[in-house]
């Protein structure tokens, strides 16, 4: 009877080593699925998505591509700052006392709203601008207004659009 019992205490030893193992593989996988699900990263955003024009300093490129360091533009109504990276821009802008004429393209068919609001929260706040965050709630309420938009906006057109 005694060599039952062991095994039985052994198999029940194993038992409970297999459940507290499944245990901690399940919590060890929490924090990824928690990652996962966090806010994008809008430095990483917009190093992939705005950096070849705006560059990492996010002092643009003289003549071509406008600063959003020290931007009315990032820093204003945030609104229209949204409906620019949403839509685009084209045509003549002035920065900072300078006047740029190039095209942005829209990410808004490209990027979610979630991103949006992380790569345009990153902006308002990098290169000394001060600016508040910008929220998921927002990007999706300015998407909705634009959403049968086809073309990129002018400064004109911004300039009319009353939120």
């Amino acid at each position: 009877m005694r060599p039952m019992r062991t095994f039985g205490m052994a198999i029940v030893a194993v038992v409970g080593v297999m459940s507290v193992t499944s245990a901690a593989n399940a919590q060890a996988k929490k924090p990824a699925a928690a990652k996962a699900a966090a806010a994008p990263d809008g430095s990483k955003i917009f190093t992939t998505t705005c950096v070849v024009c705006h560059q990492l300093d996010g002092a643009g490129k003289e003549g071509l591509y406008p600063p959003l360091a020290g931007s009315e533009w990032v820093q204003g109504d945030e609104s229209k700052l949204l409906r620019i990276i949403l839509g685009g821009l084209s045509g003549p802008v002035e920065v900072a006392g300078e006047t740029f004429n190039s095209a942005m393209p829209g990410w808004g068919p490209v990027l979610e709203d979630k991103d949006i609001a992380a790569v345009a929260t990153y902006i308002r706040s990098s290169w000394g601008n001060k600016a508040g965050p910008i929220t998921e709630a927002k990007v999706k309420s300015i998407r909705a207004t634009m959403a049968s938009r086809k073309t990129p906006w002018t400064i004109a057109e911004l300039s009319a659009v009353k939120d």
